[in-house]
């Protein structure tokens, strides 16, 4: 036995052919899914656990869905504001926002978007962010151009909205915040606003002389610095 085994015995259980040698080959690495499709379109995201094992769209909500993404992203196809509009709130409730942002645009941005759709959108965006998908079940086609991730440009869109509607509310204020820090600097005061905590501490004073809500305060004083008034 000693002999046979020092000799190069090969044991039965090898197939016919296989040698030591082809034995130790390692088998070659197969990449579960191609790790630069994110790159491909075009988010910059690092890549994550939904880019290994996407989701897969089988249900036949999420393949109805599926076809009306991919003729609202179809520049060949005209599709009507109410259509991308009811698009938009199924992709929110969906939460599917990689494909949101996208119809987003074929949109037209916040104006062409309804306030059903507006409602829905916030709805998405007030989730916590564990619960907001990094990509979604949905195929969607490459971008040429680089792009924010879909979560963050979903903050983006929310907080462009709610900065417009504290401008435009702090509007009707502007004269009496223009006398208040004109009565603040006879008095010899230095009026900071520099900074975030500055700025906060300001509009907070501004609050409780002008009788406003906070939210109109903060609008205030970056009207003011925008007319270099702070």
């Amino acid at each position: 036995f000693l002999l046979r085994f020092s000799a190069g015995f090969v044991p039965a259980r090898c197939p016919a052919g296989c040698t030591s040698a082809a034995r130790a080959q390692p088998e070659p690495f197969v990449a579960p899914v191609d790790l630069m499709a994110k790159r491909r379109r075009g988010d910059g995201a690092p890549i994550t656990s939904d880019d290994l094992y996407p989701a897969a769209c089988v249900s036949a909500s999420c393949q109805a869905l599926q076809q009306e993404v991919d003729a609202a992203l179809d520049c060949t196809i005209s599709t009507s504001l109410s259509s991308l509009n009811s698009l938009a709130c199924a992709l929110a409730e969906a939460g599917e926002t990689a494909a949101l942002v996208r119809v987003w645009d074929a949109l037209g941005g916040s104006k062409g978007a309804s306030p059903a759709t507006w409602l829905a959108v916030e709805a998405l965006h007030a989730r916590p962010k564990h619960l907001l998908p990094g990509s979604g079940a949905l195929r969607l086609p490459a971008q040429s151009v680089r792009a924010l991730p879909p979560a963050r440009r979903l903050h983006k869109i929310c907080k462009g909205r709610r900065m417009s509607a504290r401008s435009a509310g702090a509007q009707e204020h502007v004269a009496n915040g223009l006398a208040w820090v004109a009565a603040q600097r006879a008095a010899g005061r230095s009026l900071e606003a520099g900074g975030g905590r500055a700025r906060s501490l300001l509009a907070k004073e501004l609050r409780k002389a002008l009788g406003i809500n906070l939210e109109i305060a903060r609008g205030l004083v970056t009207t003011l610095k925008r007319k270099k008034v702070l």
